[in-house]
């Protein structure tokens, strides 16, 4: 279990540095296409965190894990909903 718990504290870590980089480099003025790149990666990755927190949730069976599984379900649809419509504002479609 300690092995999943530092792939999924990774996983964390690099999303949100990819996050952080996204805003850094439209800070810079990196190009537009590379942005919108970086923004469809990055709401890529936050749909298969998505899919994989509905997934443990499904595995779940610990009566005490429960509330965990339906936050991390929660906080992750929270992140892709948002990134979304960050896509949606930048004039992009975004088919999954």
């Amino acid at each position: 279990m300690s092995t999943n718990l530092v792939t999924g504290k990774s996983k964390k870590h690099k999303q949100l540095s990819d996050m952080i980089g996204y805003v850094l480099n439209s800070l810079q003025g990196i190009s537009e296409k590379d942005e919108n790149e970086e923004l469809i990666n990055i709401i890529f990755r936050a749909r298969q965190e998505m899919l994989d927190a509905q997934s443990y949730f499904d595995s779940v069976t610990d009566a005490e894990l429960i509330d965990h599984a339906i936050y991390k379900i929660e906080a992750a649809k929270s992140q892709y909903v948002y990134l979304l419509k960050l896509a949606k504002d930048k004039g992009l479609s975004v088919i999954v």
